[in-house]
């Protein structure tokens, strides 16, 4: 049996996307999310990167997948021919 996923919708960085709390694990914010990237946090060295108005994740950003720019295309791709 497959674990439920409850993703919850949070900004990062001024990006709105859907988060796997437990994992850290970013999804697109979208009605079929995919997988992107990894939450993370901010090294002290960056501290000038932190969001004034990002509540509780300001000082995280997303680590994205190595392949992100394919995904990104399959997913244009996928809404042009939809």
């Amino acid at each position: 049996m497959e674990a439920t996923r409850n993703l919850i919708r949070q900004s990062v960085q001024g990006t709105v996307y859907y988060i796997d709390s437990p994992t850290g694990k970013v999804y697109t914010y979208s009605d079929h999310p995919t997988w992107i990237g990894q939450l993370e946090k901010l090294l002290d060295t960056e501290k000038h990167l932190i969001s004034k108005t990002n509540g509780c994740l300001s000082d995280c950003r997303v680590r994205y997948r190595p392949d992100i720019k394919d995904v990104m295309a399959r997913l244009r791709n996928t809404i042009v021919h939809a």
